[in-house]
């Protein structure tokens, strides 16, 4: 008899990827969130104790992308596409490009109660369920068993965390999956965001039926948080000063496994790495949105390539001390642990978020000096 993989690594170590819910023959795990709303598995009394979820644990065995990585600033050539985009726009297009050609997707979207899933998207039309960075972490299900079984007779894109893209390529590495992660802050409490959107629809005497954390309507480095309330309306903030982004920012109520997290490195676990391209040489600094692009693997390399050559990207390749430098998290998964992170977590179990909110508003003046001075600097 062998123990169950969460029972060796432990659940601090635990990412809460699901790929031991994923590989179990006999439904002997089932993922759940625990009191301060982080998924782990449960072993149920169906387990056998047959150590078959050791094998997929992307913890246990880990299985980096081949190859010397190449960096670039990117962005979408359609400029509807990149105004809607978080950054660049480049997810979309790889989308586009794998529907385009018989494939499917799988992403993170929306629920209808504003839970994050893994989704499956077939059509160009329904791209836009996918669409916009969720700071929380996703319900995969059984999504990674679905991206085998589709990928038997077709291309496939799966998206998601760098863990998450671990874990799918713990299933084995097939040439028909194109992996796709997100350079990853880390994932907050999913108790904290129903927290939150709790206390925005008391305060605001309206049910939320949509968030959007990376508004650019105000310009790609001056985003806004934005949810929209069932009657209409908008709830827009600057998001230093929106009380949920602002803990997240700050790391307050992380996953544990995020402080100092196994994926967050070189060489990455997926064939693309997605994300803000922060600190982006000025002469390609663009208010409407720049990714920080990096080929993993010779498959996303002929991916971006592809795209590049239908004219539906920009690619400048850069130095990997330029798209580290504003982006640490591409090389380095260590975040000091903040010493009021449990207290916090403690207090949402019992609490609303209000508490929170109030103790995590800015000083006012301090916040108009700040963003004075970060306007002259981009002037300058």
């Amino acid at each position: 008899m062998t123990d169950p993989a969460i029972e060796i690594i432990g659940y601090e170590i635990c990412t809460g990827c699901f790929a031991c819910q994923n590989a179990c023959p006999k439904a002997a795990i089932e993922i759940a969130e625990n009191d301060f709303g982080f998924y782990y598995p449960k072993i149920n009394e169906n387990c056998e104790r047959c150590g078959i979820c050791q094998n997929f644990c992307p913890v246990l065995n880990p299985r980096p992308s081949a190859g010397e990585p190449k960096f670039y600033a990117g962005w979408s050539r359609d400029e509807e596409t990149r105004i809607r985009s978080s950054s660049g726009g480049i997810f979309p297009e790889i989308a586009k490009y794998i529907l385009e050609n018989g494939g499917v997707v799988f992403g993170v979207g929306w629920d209808e109660k504003l839970n994050a899933r893994h989704l499956k998207v077939d059509k160009i039309g329904d791209l836009s369920k996918l669409a916009g960075s969720k700071y929380v972490q996703s319900y995969v299900g059984s999504a990674y068993r679905e991206t085998l079984k589709e990928a038997e007779n077709k291309k496939v894109l799966f998206s998601g965390t760098p863990c998450q893209t671990a874990a799918l390529r713990s299933f084995g590495n097939s040439k028909e999956i194109v992996t796709v992660d997100v350079v990853c802050h880390g994932v907050p409490s999913n108790l904290a965001f129903r927290k939150y959107l709790s206390f925005l629809e008391r305060k605001f005497g309206k049910r939320v039926v949509n968030v959007s954390f990376r508004d650019k309507k105000e310009g790609w480095e001056n985003f806004h948080v934005v949810s929209r309330l069932e009657d209409g309306s908008e709830i827009r903030r600057h998001h230093q000063l929106d009380p949920f982004f602002r803990g997240f920012l700050f790391n307050l109520y992380l996953r544990q496994s995020c402080y100092s997290c196994l994926f967050c490195s070189i060489p990455r676990f997926s064939d693309i790495t997605l994300g803000d391209f922060w600190g982006v040489p000025k002469d390609l600094r663009d208010r409407r949105g720049v990714s920080v692009v990096i080929a993993n693997s010779k498959k996303g390399e002929k991916i971006l390539s592809d795209l590049l050559n239908l004219g539906r990207i920009e690619l400048v390749e850069v130095p990997k001390e330029v798209a580290t430098k504003g982006n640490p998290r591409i090389i380095d998964g260590k975040y000091a642990v903040p010493k009021e992170r449990e207290s916090i977590l403690r207090r949402l179990k019992e609490t609303d978020f209000e508490e929170i909110a109030n103790n995590l508003k800015p000083n006012p003046i301090l916040f108009r000096v700040e963003r004075l001075l970060a306007y002259f600097l981009r002037k300058l």
